[in-house]
């Protein structure tokens, strides 16, 4: 950290965001920070073949601390673990190439949880799904934050059984990261680090006024990929136990499915067209949840005998 000046550190992955990486950095860029303290913007970009960079390097070099590395290098946690060692921050937030701050009180949101203790190591923020995201997309993550609690009240959690925590939209002390640092992992990084706090002491907290507008856009093959990934990683990451039951993957898409109908009859910002569209869609990407599932499962017995195969073999041998 620079000598006589305090910082607060943003960091931002980016691969292929175009889309959103402007709208994302002038909102960054315009948040209102605590008295004595400087804006760090910190983005590493693995290997863009759109005009990410071209924006970044365009309209904001001279406001930000910019690297490129190449695509085989990057990893979720190894590069953001990255980030926080080269970052001046006394605090260090995390957000995605496609989550946008809903406010210019964003920044002093996510880090008024700190304040509260010492203890407090690492904080996630609420994500506001986009007006046009698909419903199932939607209805899944206003659904999820609604659970965390209301807005306007910070909550702290020690349950380390409670592994939510998303890279999306979170923020870390430097004291508690240095202690407990990223692991280097391909998925759930995030989940993993908070568990990991929590084991050896630190809190985690909920901070929903510090929120963005996000939601993912995938299609429904891609929404399985997705969630594939993701409940593979919470497995290896925080020993998750997904459904295996061919019976779940079966007649599992059929309560999200009705849910999403009444999620889309009562949202306005869709058209009727879209509406319509949106009703035979549900169908394939809440298929597609429980297909994530199923063969993440599959896939990690299959790894475990795998294993086991070859150790009995090597004890044999």
């Amino acid at each position: 950290m620079t000598a006589g000046k305090k910082y607060i550190s943003v960091f931002i992955p980016t691969f292929n965001g175009e889309k959103y990486i402007a709208e994302s950095i002038d909102m960054i860029l315009k948040q209102k920070l605590p008295k004595g303290y400087q804006l760090e913007l910190f983005i590493i970009d693995s290997g863009s073949r759109d005009k990410t960079v071209e924006i970044i390097k365009k309209n904001y070099l001279d406001k930000i601390k910019f690297m490129e590395i190449p695509n085989k290098d990057f990893g979720h946690g190894k590069t953001r673990q990255y980030a926080v060692n080269h970052a001046k921050g006394e605090y260090i937030l995390f957000i995605t190439q496609d989550a946008t701050p809903a406010s210019e009180n964003w920044l002093l949101n996510m880090i008024k949880p700190f304040e509260l203790s010492p203890k407090v190591g690492c904080v996630f923020g609420r994500q506001i799904p986009r007006w046009d995201a698909v419903p199932t997309i939607k209805r899944e993550v206003a659904t999820v934050f609604a659970n965390f609690g209301p807005g306007g009240v910070v909550s702290l959690n020690i349950d380390s059984n409670n592994v939510f925590f998303s890279d999306v939209n979170s923020a870390v002390s430097r004291t508690a990261i240095q202690k407990v640092p990223f692991r280097d992992l391909p998925y759930a990084e995030d989940q993993a680090l908070a568990r990991d706090m929590m084991a050896v002491g630190f809190v985690k907290a909920y901070a929903p006024d510090g929120a963005v507008n996000h939601s993912n856009e995938y299609t429904v093959r891609e929404f399985a990929g997705r969630k594939f990934d993701e409940y593979l990683g919470l497995i290896r990451s925080v020993g998750y136990k997904p459904s295996a039951s061919f019976a779940k993957l079966l007649f599992g898409w059929i309560k999200p499915t009705l849910s999403d109908y009444k999620w889309i009859i009562r949202d306005n910002q869709y058209g009727k067209r879209k509406k319509i569209k949106y009703f035979v869609l549900s169908i394939g990407y809440n298929f597609a949840v429980r297909l994530g599932e199923y063969r993440a499962a599959k896939f990690h017995g299959s790894e475990d005998k795998i294993k086991q195969f070859s150790q009995e073999t090597k004890q044999k041998s």
